[in-house]
């Protein structure tokens, strides 16, 4: 068997919560996983270093608090997490009836995890500042677009309903191709046929052929050209690209059969 081979060979690991003294591990895990996201990137442009792992932090300690809220890690056999996901249930009520409370940071699929919370962070008197600050941080702008065209696209295909949603996927680089991803999603998909729901993500570049395999429609996408929102001159950003999030929907187990 080759170097390459071995690379994408599958990878043993066994499946279980994830417990507080796990958080570290997912912070650095998720942390290097999302390294060479382009988008992930833009919004932690010029802010601290540890930006990242804070806000990871923060969302990963609300959901485990969270009873609707199903983390669980994947571990190799010699003990190390090698992934980890988040699913939550949801119920997008329509407008007349959801219920009155401050909107919940939500983190979401896979690269998303980080860059909606770093969108959703600031609280309300910070951001009501910043709407009235001059000039607004460009990425922080873009970062409010694509969180709008998200909720907008969810409330088409979902209000009024009970569903699971894959708020955060990540895998350590050197053992990703090794189906620890697909056991995850499986992981999560197999409960939500257990209590028959409909499945929700929102998908990056890198991810959306696996959730295709796993039973997933793409119902819509958004896309965005980063260079036209990075710092400075679009001509001195060459390499940021266009991103495109694909939004897709996995019917409920007993309309699918």
């Amino acid at each position: 068997m080759s170097r390459q081979d071995a690379k994408h060979t599958p990878l043993s690991v066994s499946l279980s919560p994830i417990t507080a003294d796990d958080v570290p591990a997912l912070l650095e895990l998720h942390s290097a996983a999302f390294k060479t996201d382009q988008f992930s990137n833009l919004m932690l442009l010029n802010r601290d270093a540890n930006a990242h792992q804070a806000l990871m932090d923060k969302s990963i300690r609300l959901w485990m608090s969270d009873p609707a809220a199903k983390l669980t890690k994947a571990v190799s056999a010699d003990g190390h997490v090698v992934g980890w996901s988040c699913w939550i249930v949801k119920t997008r009520y329509p407008e007349k009836s959801t219920p009155t409370r401050d909107p919940e940071p939500e983190t979401r699929t896979d690269t998303t995890a980080a860059r909606q919370d770093q969108v959703e962070a600031d609280t309300p008197a910070e951001r009501k500042h910043q709407d009235q600050s001059a000039p607004q941080d460009p990425a922080r702008v873009l970062g409010g677009l694509m969180y709008r065209d998200m909720t907008s696209w969810e409330d088409k295909h979902l209000r009024g309903k009970r569903y699971m949603v894959l708020q955060a996927l990540a895998t350590e680089p050197r053992s990703q191709r090794r189906g620890i991803a697909t056991r995850l999603v499986r992981h999560g998909l197999e409960e939500a046929d257990s209590q028959d729901l409909p499945c929700w993500i929102h998908a990056s570049p890198t991810s959306y052929k696996l959730y295709a395999k796993a039973g997933f429609e793409e119902v819509g996408r958004s896309s965005y050209d980063l260079d036209e929102w990075a710092p400075g001159d679009k001509d001195g950003n060459q390499g940021w690209g266009v991103y495109t999030f694909r939004y897709m929907f996995r019917p409920k187990y007993s309309t699918a059969v």
